[in-house]
């Protein structure tokens, strides 16, 4: 069952009372059911610009339901990953060759568009990697994952995306020459310690210098976190001096870093980071860049059964698309736990006071209305 915005074509006279919420065309709401009709939503009315949300049954349902990115596929990725890098030194090409075939499982797992990336599962999956250090093979992983999402959202060949993907894989190499006590350090790195933190780029560029891999992936190494306005490093540069792949992937790692687990801190909620990373359009990230990335990013897919900060749980109706953290939510429990037996929505885009905690992605939707 799909949630659909269907125009309403009847005129209602100013201070009748509408049967229904009422919406803009873009989901945003206008009013809600039971309030009087105003003047101005009047006049919307006669443009024909109100709408109201409709269930519909999708006769290609089953080609249209979302997935997520297959844990067992993932977790086998993590390890090969980690098998063919925790003690690497100078990268060989036989190790970019396995790294390569990593490469085309992920484009294949990616290769339909209804693919995301359960950032829930991940995390679970820091935790069980924990004892033998994956931190770094989970992070490049999820980088690699959102920037190919990203990178075909822009249009890249399969040629080009397979250069990105391996960059975006190898792209944070340089901190296997980074001491493990400065990495997972708990508290504020010392001035030193920040200085050696950033030379990780050339680290990695210098550990691919035998590996023969293309300048396009040796540019994503070495200035993922240069930024759009010339405020990053290692070199300053600004906008198009960034090669598009490196410009992807900063987006994508510090989307990741934000919502990631730290010693010294718990990851930002994924709506939140992703707003922080819409706010940085234009200043620190490419806005074309941002744009495809906040398309791409599936945080909440409809259908998807919520709990939201209040301790409500509902359902994910709709998902606007130039608000994907702020979806329209229909409520099934109220904050006690009791079941809502009426259809009753929330507008996240109106109600400011509401946000998404978690998905309960395994909740079963039997006994709701």
């Amino acid at each position: 069952m799909n949630w659909l915005l269907k125009q309403v074509h009847t005129n209602l006279a100013a201070s009748m009372t509408a049967s229904a919420d009422l919406f803009d065309k873009v989901g945003v709401l206008l009013l809600h059911k039971g309030q009087p009709i105003t003047e101005s939503i009047q006049k919307l009315l006669e443009n024909r610009e109100v709408f109201i949300w409709e269930k519909k049954e999708d006769e290609n349902r089953s080609a249209n339901i979302i997935k997520p990115f297959p844990k067992d596929v993932y977790e086998k990725l993590v390890g090969s990953l980690w098998n063919i890098y925790h003690e690497a030194k100078l990268i060989s090409q036989e190790q970019i060759k396995k790294t390569i075939e990593l490469v085309e499982i992920i484009i294949k797992q990616l290769r339909a568009t209804n693919v995301y990336l359960n950032l829930n599962m991940v995390r679970l999956d820091v935790e069980q990697f924990r004892h033998h250090d994956y931190g770094t093979f989970v992070h490049s992983l999820n980088v690699a994952i959102l920037a190919t999402l990203t990178a075909r959202r822009l249009g890249y060949s399969e040629k080009k995306l397979k250069y990105l993907t391996l960059g975006a894989l190898l792209h944070d190499l340089g901190k296997l020459n980074i001491p493990k006590e400065i990495l997972n350090k708990p508290g504020t790195l010392t001035e030193k310690e920040h200085l050696l933190m950033k030379q990780h780029p050339q680290f990695g560029a210098e550990m691919l210098k035998n590996s023969r891999v293309l300048p396009s992936v040796l540019e994503t190494v070495i200035k993922h976190h240069e930024r759009w306005n010339g405020t990053g490093y290692p070199c300053g540069l600004k906008k198009n001096d960034i090669h598009l792949d490196a410009q992807i992937v900063a987006v994508t790692d510090v989307f990741d870093a934000l919502t990631a687990d730290r010693p010294y801190r718990k990851g930002l909620p994924p709506y939140y980071a992703l707003e922080m990373i819409i706010a940085g359009a234009g200043k620190g990230y490419d806005p074309i860049v941002v744009k495809a990335f906040r398309e791409s990013l599936i945080l909440y897919p409809e259908n998807a059964v919520i709990t939201l900060n209040t301790g409500e749980i509902g359902v994910v109706a709709a998902v606007p698309m130039q608000m994907p953290t702020r979806p329209l939510i229909r409520l099934l429990k109220d904050n006690k736990g009791r079941i809502i037996n009426k259809e009753q929505y929330i507008d996240l885009m109106q109600d400011l006071t509401r946000f998404i905690g978690r998905i309960e992605f395994n909740l079963p939707m039997r006994g709701y209305p």
